[in-house]
């Protein structure tokens, strides 16, 4: 230290020694004796004594200034004797409210951000007044929730809205959720410059006032309700492993950039929900630029890779979200999905367990380990997982639904259709049912039922190929073969390469009267795909028909060179024995 710097320091400590033994010895006594006869005299003698003990202070106490003793720093070195307010304590220039404001901007372009700063800083100037000079922490605390929810009538929403969120229709609306009403506590905190840092936890933002000596946290989602940490960390679905909170990777203070990152974080959400991923991603990379921590946004922007078809890079934040916080049982799920995805089955059904295990109330971890399970072929599982859902939620429509489907190919075609019929009284947009139930309808030769679903699915789906070809073997099962063959035509026109189609084309064709369009299909059907002895077979039978008996003779070899142990084998040997001697003219 420079000897200008210690000199400083000590005339500014005999200074502060000076005004406190001024105040305690002179200051009392001239209020009460500045009017008697005495008064002078007994000023010269508290002067004479002052001096004597400035002089022995600034020998011993000084040296005490040194030692760290505290009572001695607060009385010697405070800016005044009496305490002030402890809104005085932090002097820095706000901007948390103007960084919040400009952020809203982008999404609200017109807002006049002074007039929102102006609406602000009434808001700070009533609080101001209600505080008086109060400087206990409990009760700055209860002045502002009853300033912002009593008298100025702040309300909490629980949705997921950009009006929600911004700062300025958090104003204009008196309404917000929990990270848009945490942003305004904040900013009224720092107008008023007392101790107050936001606090994240997974999926969550509140408030803090923290001095050093109290703590105490406000949760404005409730008023400014006291919560402990120990409510936080074992939320159902959102625990907070040991280990993030050792790191500090949760419930700790956080920077205005960690708080800011949350207004990213949730907008992103909301952006993600409403379809729009590109300016979602922006958003969540900003919250990770300034909260690198945070697992909820490495798995959100997960989702958003999965939905940009990048599942690689999705993987990977998944994993940097575990690595954060083992016990967020979401990302599991997620990461789970993934794995699904990729076909790795077994890292699937471990990841959507650990969900399961972390918060037993996960629907759609049930429901996807259901899914994983009928794709391994484990239906008497999937059937068990299906079944967890429906009792976590019996409203809820897809697990009836595959459910169905998975009874259904289990040969249990009643508890199928009960299933089926459950999930669309549930939700009756959920046409995936109509075609499923259409398929068991088929099935149980209920054509007319069956084509009933179909046609209500294809209304929806007018471009699926596959919802024609149902209806075109249900018209043919009916008998219907002129409007078979209109669905035949249609899936043809929509998908265009499948042989089996044009085989079975081919044979409606056949049976209206129209062989010479049926050996087109059936050739076409051969060039597709030359390994179906079913289309040499039909073709062959087309040919005779036709007295074309040299080409049928050929296609009945092809077919039993294809399927030497075909049931019917010795009948078609005979027929091409026959042909041989019969051949065309």
């Amino acid at each position: 230290m420079r000897i200008k710097s210690v000199v400083a320091a000590f005339i500014s400590f005999l200074t502060k020694i000076y005004d406190f033994l001024f105040a305690r010895y002179f200051y009392k006594s001239a209020i009460l004796y500045c009017k008697s006869e005495v008064f002078w005299p007994r000023f010269a003698c508290t002067m004479r004594k002052l001096m004597v003990l400035c002089v022995v202070c600034a020998i011993f106490s000084f040296q005490c200034f040194f030692m760290g003793t505290r009572y001695s720093l607060f009385i010697l070195f405070a800016d005044d004797s009496v305490p002030g307010p402890a809104w005085l304590i932090d002097t820095q220039p706000a901007s948390l409210a103007r960084t919040a404001l400009e952020i809203a901007q982008e999404s609200y372009p017109e807002i006049d951000i002074e007039m929102y700063l102006r609406k602000l800083a009434e808001i700070v100037e009533n609080v101001t007044i209600s505080l008086r000079d109060e400087t206990e922490p409990e009760q700055i605390i209860k002045t502002i929730n009853l300033v912002l929810f009593n008298e100025l009538q702040f309300t909490y929403v629980q949705t997921g809205d950009l009006d929600s969120l911004s700062l300025n229709k958090i104003l204009d609306s008196k309404t917000g959720n929990c990270v848009g009403l945490s942003i305004l506590y904040l900013c009224i905190a720092e107008g008023l410059h007392i101790p107050l840092c936001g606090v994240s936890v997974p999926e969550h933002i509140f408030v803090r006032y923290d001095d050093g000596d109290f703590r105490r946290n406000i949760e404005t989602g409730y008023e400014g309700m006291f919560t402990p940490d120990s409510y936080y960390i074992n939320m159902p679905g959102k625990r907070i492993s040991p280990g993030s909170i050792r790191n500090g990777y949760y419930l700790k203070n956080l920077s205005r950039n960690e708080v800011v990152a949350d207004i990213y974080l949730n907008r992103s959400i909301i952006q993600k929900e409403n379809g729009n991923i590109k300016a979602s991603l922006q958003d969540v990379n900003r919250a990770i630029e300034f909260h690198c921590n945070d697992a909820v946004a490495f798995c959100n922007r997960g989702v958003l890779y999965e939905k940009m078809h990048d599942p690689d890079r999705a993987l990977d934040d998944y994993n940097k979200a575990v690595a954060l916080n083992p016990d967020y049982a979401p990302v599991y799920y997620n990461r789970g999905s993934v794995y699904a995805s990729k076909e790795m089955f077994d890292k699937a059904i471990m990841d959507y367990s650990k969900a399961i295990a972390l918060y037993p109330n996960s629907i759609l971890s049930y429901y996807n380990r259901g899914m994983v399970f009928k794709m391994i072929g484990r239906g008497d599982l999937s059937i068990g997982d299906l079944t967890s859902a429906i009792s976590l939620d019996p409203k809820f429509a897809p697990a009836y639904a595959q459910r169905g489907l998975v009874y259904a190919e289990s040969g249990e075609p009643e508890k199928a259709l009960a299933d089926f019929n459950r999930g669309l009284e549930l939700d009756p947009t959920n046409t995936e049912i109509y075609m499923k139930r259409s398929i068991l309808y088929a099935d149980a030769q209920r054509f007319d039922e069956a084509i009933a679903d179909i046609t209500a699915f294809i209304q929806y789906a007018k471009d699926n190929a596959f919802a024609y070809y149902i209806r075109a073997k249900a018209y043919r099962g009916k008998g219907d073969i002129e409007k078979s063959l209109e669905d035949y035509n249609k899936m043809i026109e929509l998908s265009p390469r499948l042989a089996g189609v044009y085989y079975e084309r081919g044979q409606i064709k056949n049976l209206l009267k129209m062989p010479d369009e049926a050996l087109e299909d059936f050739t076409h059907s051969i060039e597709l795909f030359p390994y179906n002895s079913l289309a040499y077979l039909h073709r062959g039978n087309t040919f005779q028909k036709l007295g074309k008996n040299e080409k049928a003779r050929k296609d009945y070899e092809v077919y039993l060179k294809l399927n030497p142990d075909a049931s019917d084998s010795e009948e078609v040997k005979n027929t091409i024995e026959h042909l041989k001697d019969n051949p065309n003219h």
